[in-house]
């Protein structure tokens, strides 16, 4: 079983607003994440929310999902691990994505998930031309060590260089929405026929 753990936790302290409800296209921008990842064909998706928790559960209502409240939201993304970590249950893998990438699509969610059913490595990561981000596979005996994180996973990812398989992905793909200058650039990007 393979788990699909989408991180919706965060303040947006740089947006100055929720940017996970911001409208990106004809939806908020959480749900346009999740339901690319709901396409791929994970047994299972988690989303772990936090702050503003009650309107993301709206915005995914209809949505094959579970979800998780992390109270801890404040202390950092390391948090949102240990909250998924504790709802992963017997899954033997679990994916975790981060709910503001929305150019991020099914094919690459997809494609994440079909690399480690093909072979089955402890780590699938992705690198976005120079850039490794979002999202990245474990293994279950990895989540321990996901459980100590306090932010992102890097730590991780470093220390276990030697079993992971690398998917190139376009850079083009990695637009992170934490500005509004960063919320501008997505809707004239998706106005433009993404």
């Amino acid at each position: 079983m393979v788990t699909a753990v989408i991180l919706a936790a965060g303040a947006s302290t740089r947006m100055g607003q929720p940017k996970l409800l911001l409208p990106l296209g004809d939806e908020p921008l959480v749900r346009r994440t999740v339901r690319q990842i709901c396409g791929a064909g994970f047994d299972d998706v988690l989303v772990v929310v936090g702050h503003q928790h009650e309107k993301l559960r709206l915005a995914l209502d209809g949505l094959l999902v579970r979800q998780v409240l992390n109270a801890q939201y404040e202390t950092g993304m390391g948090s949102s691990f240990r909250a998924a970590i504790e709802q992963l249950g017997q899954t033997d893998a679990a994916m975790f994505a981060l709910a503001d990438q929305p150019f991020v699509t099914t094919k690459e969610y997809q494609t994440v998930l079909e690399t480690y059913r093909r072979h089955l490595p402890a780590i699938v990561s992705v690198r976005y031309g120079e850039v490794t981000a979002p999202p990245h596979l474990f293994c279950r005996d990895l989540f321990p060590e996901l459980a100590q994180l306090e932010r992102g996973a890097r730590p991780v990812l470093e220390r276990h260089r030697e079993q992971t398989i690398v998917l190139r992905f376009p850079p083009e793909l990695l637009l992170d929405i934490d500005t509004p200058e960063d919320y501008e650039r997505a809707k004239i990007r998706l106005a433009s026929g993404w």
